[in-house]
């Protein structure tokens, strides 16, 4: 006997929202399966700690239990569940208080963010016979937290800059800046890695 095919598959993630708001029994697992994954690499990359990204990440499934009827469906489900993670990871970081921040903007108006060149075709060709995985996520964990956050929600995650300035309340300017200067940091210490595994 075949298992049931669960009907909320093909609906899209707003859908299966709607759904959940609904009080459909099915949706909110729907909702955790889809996303938990994705959420806990997320956090885990920004607090390096897996047994608090894990209790970030229940957290986070537990406020869109409690708020599912805040959810407004005008902007992508994805993004509101982020912020909700984004903003139980700074506030466990604020609670730490580990490190003084840093502003790493530029102060001064006239300085520019750091424009990626675009590599030629033997360079680029070594960098992605070289890279892996796991030498760009130990690159990413390097950055400071405001570099880290921005590439891992445009580059990982793939959300748009919009999408990012209203999860992060931030202007447009300061989001590119920061995604800027975290490609040429990256850059950076993945060549460096390149450069330490010559003969």
């Amino acid at each position: 006997m075949q298992n049931p095919v669960n009907p909320l598959v093909p609906l899209t993630d707003e859908e299966v929202m709607l759904r959940f708001q609904e009080d459909d029994p099915l949706a909110f697992d729907e909702l955790v399966r889809r996303y938990k994954d994705r959420l806990f690499t997320f956090i885990q990359q920004m607090v390096r700690n897996p047994p608090l990204a894990q209790d970030i990440l229940q957290e986070s499934f537990i406020r869109l239990w409690r708020h599912k009827l805040k959810y407004r469906n005008i902007a992508r489900f994805s993004t509101w569940l982020f912020t909700i993670a984004a903003n139980l990871v700074r506030s466990e970081m604020r609670r730490q208080a580990r490190e003084p921040r840093v502003d790493l903007e530029p102060r001064d108006p006239s300085e520019r963010a750091i424009e990626l060149p675009h590599p030629g075709p033997s360079v680029d060709a070594q960098v992605h016979r070289n890279m892996t995985v796991e030498k760009v996520r130990a690159a990413i964990d390097q950055l400071p937290d405001e570099f880290r956050e921005v590439i891992l929600l445009r580059e990982i995650e793939e959300l748009s800059y919009e999408e990012i300035v209203e999860m992060l309340h931030v202007p447009l300017g300061t989001v590119k800046s920061r995604i800027n200067r975290a490609r040429g940091r990256l850059q950076i210490l993945l060549s460096q890695q390149i450069k330490d595994e010559r003969p």
